[in-house]
């Protein structure tokens, strides 16, 4: 029980990475189909977004 006790940080630690690089892919995902027009709002979107998550 000890040793999962131990490793359940760990596992929280690469639940978040895995997340993050879920993220930044779909991210290259879409800017990479997306036509030069649509780029833009698409950044747009991703920075107000992180505008959001730095209020809270």
């Amino acid at each position: 029980m000890q040793e999962l006790a131990l490793a359940g940080s760990w596992m929280l630690l690469v639940f978040l990475l895995l997340l993050v690089a879920m993220f930044v892919a779909s991210l290259v995902i879409a800017l990479r189909d997306a036509p030069p027009g649509e780029r833009p709002e698409i950044i747009r979107a991703l920075a107000e977004l992180m505008a959001f998550w730095k209020k809270r």
